[in-house]
């Protein structure tokens, strides 16, 4: 018996082309879903408030999870069970969100009727005030009947008196109320500023401290894969800092420290990210800066804190000390990760520092 190649009217013969095609378009559609999925995850993430209270960094974590295994492409029994253990603690978190949020919305009730109550006695002294000028020109009224010039002035005399008294008494009733207030207010800012500070900044030097990094880096990467725009990284190190330290002692290293830091406010723009990672070491993110850009930038810097020198002593001008730093660039690439994209600008770093110190290099440098 021969064999014969099948007709491919026969319902039973395969479409080979028809079922690669059929398996692109799967491929196609499941990457697609998978970044809507990691895009969602993304957004989900972002929009908590960062409230300690309500463990919000737990939550992110939990999501953070679930993202992982649906970016490996895990089969879909292992993300089912991921994202089922994860449900509940999902749950559990936006109703303690809800909970928190309804609670500071009666505390705002509260304090906006500690408002109203002060503002309707507030209303009650001027009305009692507006009643006493009132009774006031009433009586002021009167005097224009007298016929006596004598006692018209007399009269008047007292009136305006008691006028002025009555002015000069809600004026400082006033005065008091607005100081006490306004004192109120002044120390609630500067208990909520320095709150602030002492959670995201350095102590010594005013700059972004490490765990503010580390969280608006890792923020950065996520964006990006969702958001794709240019992200640069500057590592900056203070060139022979030890130096500093032995010759002129810690107070003046750690006045270095915090002149590098006014260096770069000053220089840098507004939603670029200064931080200080450890020691003499800096980092500075410039979103929306391509790498080119980036490394003028630091070249920039370099070159500007070059020229400069520094009084020790404002009492001894003849003593003025000069610094360099030295700077490695990267720019995030797609499948980047924290620690690899914090590494190529470390490995420019140490390019720069060996090739001389006080220039900026580039990771294509390397």
């Amino acid at each position: 018996m021969g064999f014969f190649k099948k007709s491919s009217k026969d319902p039973d013969s395969v479409d080979v082309e028809s079922l690669q095609a059929s398996l692109e378009e799967h491929r196609a559609r499941t990457q697609s879903l998978i970044h809507v999925c990691k895009s969602l995850l993304f957004f989900l993430k972002d929009f908590p408030l960062d409230i300690s209270e309500i463990e919000t960094d737990g939550f992110r974590k939990i999501l953070d999870d679930v993202s992982a295994h649906v970016e490996q492409e895990q089969p879909g029994a292992v993300i089912e069970a991921v994202f089922g253990a994860a449900k509940l603690p999902i749950a559990r978190f936006i109703e303690k969100e809800k909970a928190y949020l309804l609670e500071k919305e009666k505390e705002l009730k509260n304090i906006i009727e500690l408002l109203r109550s002060a503002l309707t006695d507030f209303m009650g002294e001027t009305q009692t005030f507006n009643s006493r000028i009132y009774e006031q020109n009433v009586r002021m009224e009167a005097i224009t009947q007298l016929d006596d010039i004598r006692k018209i002035k007399e009269s008047l005399q007292t009136e305006v008196a008691n006028m002025k008294r009555t002015i000069q008494e809600k004026q400082e009733t006033d005065s008091k109320r607005i100081e006490t207030l306004s004192r109120e207010v002044v120390s609630l800012k500067s208990n909520l500023e320095e709150a602030q500070a002492a959670a995201s900044l350095d102590a010594l030097t005013g700059a972004y401290n490490r765990l503010s990094f580390d969280t608006k880096i890792q923020w950065c990467i996520e964006k990006n894969a969702v958001i794709r725009e240019p992200l640069s990284l500057l590592m900056c190190d203070l060139d022979d800092f030890k130096k500093i330290n032995d010759s002129y002692g810690h107070i003046t290293g750690d006045r270095v420290l915090k002149g590098f830091v006014l260096e770069c406010k000053g220089f840098f723009r507004n939603n670029d990210f200064i931080a200080r990672f450890g020691g003499e070491e800096f980092a500075i993110l410039l979103p929306g800066m391509p790498l080119k850009k980036a490394l003028k930038r630091g070249k920039e810097l370099c070159n500007s804190l070059a020229s400069k020198q520094y009084l020790i002593d404002a009492s001894k001008p003849d003593q003025k000390l000069a610094f360099t730093v030295s700077i490695g660039v990267s720019e995030l690439k797609k499948d980047d990760t924290v620690a690899s994209f914090i590494d190529r600008a470390d490995k420019a770093l140490y390019r720069a520092k060996r090739s001389g110190k006080n220039q900026a290099v580039s990771e294509k440098d390397m």
